[in-house]
C-alpha cells in the first residue's frame, strides 16, 4: 500500500509565506520553530506516543529540519481498512500542514512500518516548507533507475515528491525502514550519507536564516 501524496495547490504554493513550493524563503520564524506538533481529538494517546518515538529515532540532521517544521503541523488520524493510503500530507494555508495516518494500517497489520510512514510524510513537509523545487528534483534524480515501471506512480515512474520522501525517510532512519516501506519501488542511492549532505547544509542554512 503506497503512502500517497496530496499535492499542495498552487493558489497555496503562491499564499505561503515560508515554504518551499519552489520558492526560495528558507526563515522560520523563532515562535513557530518553538512550537511542535499540533494533535487532533482523533489522535489518541497510544497513537501520539509512537508518532513521536519515530521523530525520535531519526538522525540529528533530520532531526533539525523536522524541529524546523512540527510546529505549523496538525496530525490527524483517520480509518479506511481498504483505503489506497497508509498516509497523506498537504498544505491546507499560509504556513500550515496537514498530516493524516491511516489507524485501520498503523495500527493493525502495518504497525511495522509506523517509523517510514510518519517519517515520509514529515519529508514532504520539509520538502513543502523549506526547499525549493530545484534542490528537490535534483535529490530525487540522483536514485538509480529501478528499470521497472508498472504502473504511473511506481519505480521509475514515480513523482519526484514521492521519490524525494521515500528517500528522505531512509536517510533519516539510516536505512532501517520497513521490508516493504512507502510502496513505490524506488531504489537508493549508492550512498544514503552523500545523498542526505544538501540536506544538512539546508539545516545549517535555515538555523542562521531563522536568527
Amino acid at each position: 500500500m503506497r503512502l500517497r501524496l496530496v499535492v499542495p495547490t498552487l493558489a497555496a504554493c503562491a499564499a505561503a509565506a515560508i515554504t518551499g513550493c519552489g520558492g526560495g524563503e528558507k526563515a522560520i520564524d523563532q515562535q513557530v520553530k518553538a512550537a511542535t506538533f499540533t494533535f487532533d481529538p482523533t489522535v489518541a494517546a497510544g497513537d501520539q506516543k509512537w508518532i513521536l518515538e519515530a521523530v525520535d529515532q531519526v538522525r540529528p540532521e533530520a532531526r533539525q529540519l523536522i524541529d524546523d517544521v512540527d510546529g505549523m503541523v496538525t496530525v490527524s488520524m483517520f480509518s479506511e481498512p481498504e483505503g489506497s493510503a497508509v498516509g497523506t500530507a498537504q498544505q491546507v494555508s499560509p504556513g500550515r500542514y496537514s498530516l493524516r495516518l491511516n489507524r485501520a494500517y498503523l495500527d493493525g497489520e502495518r504497525k511495522a512500518d509506523r517509523h517510514t510512514t510518519v517519517v515520509h510524510e514529515l519529508g514532504h513537509v520539509v520538502d513543502f516548507a523549506l526547499m525549493s523545487a530545484e534542490l528537490r528534483d535534483q535529490l530525487a534524480g540522483q536514485l538509480p533507475s529501478s528499470g521497472t515501471c508498472f504502473t504511473a506512480d511506481t519505480g521509475d515512474c514515480t513523482a519526484p515528491e514521492e521519490r524525494f520522501a521515500d528517500t528522505f525517510a531512509k536517510w533519516a532512519l539510516r536505512g532501517a525502514v520497513s521490508a516493504f516501506g512507502a510502496g513505490y519501488g524506488t531504489l537508493s542511492p549508492a550512498s544514503l550519507e552523500n545523498w542526505g549532505a544538501p540536506l544538512a547544509t539546508l539545516a545549517i542554512q535555515v538555523e542562521v536564516a531563522s536568527r
